[in-house]
């Protein structure tokens, strides 16, 4: 190992760097991806595919945003009106339009998950009553 790769960290492994660009997209296609089937277990191997990237990437992406969204400054559970009624100041107009891009797709898959408990409900409650 030479006293250049040494000094940088990176060892014999050299990280191979993609476009921000690039990384946005891929993790709204994974999302996109869960939201339609959230039990397809080949999400990260197809999209990495789809966009030239390393699946391992990718998946360490998705769950830096996970927790980036579930950890966010100012937003509790249950306070969805304050939100949505005060946004974070320092947030740019691009920032903002991936942020309703996102609580729409959040959105949609809390409604998809509802219809599902809608069904199973009935199902039990007739079953129940046999």
């Amino acid at each position: 190992m030479s006293a250049s790769s040494e000094g940088k960290g990176q060892g014999l492994f050299l990280a191979k760097r993609y476009p921000e660009d690039v990384r946005s997209r891929a993790i709204a296609a994974v999302g996109d991806r869960r939201v339609r089937n959230p039990m397809d277990r080949t999400i990260f191997r197809e999209v990495a595919d789809e966009y030239d990237i390393g699946e391992q990437s990718l998946r360490l992406w998705v769950k830096k945003h996970d927790a980036d969204n579930r950890a966010a400054p100012g937003v509790r559970r249950g306070a969805v009106d304050d939100a949505v009624d005060n946004p974070p100041a320092k947030m740019t107009q691009a920032q903002l339009e991936a942020e309703v891009i996102n609580l729409r797709k959040k959105v949609e898959k809390l409604q998809a998950e509802n219809d599902v408990l809608k069904r199973a409900f009935v199902v039990f409650s007739s079953e129940w009553e046999k």
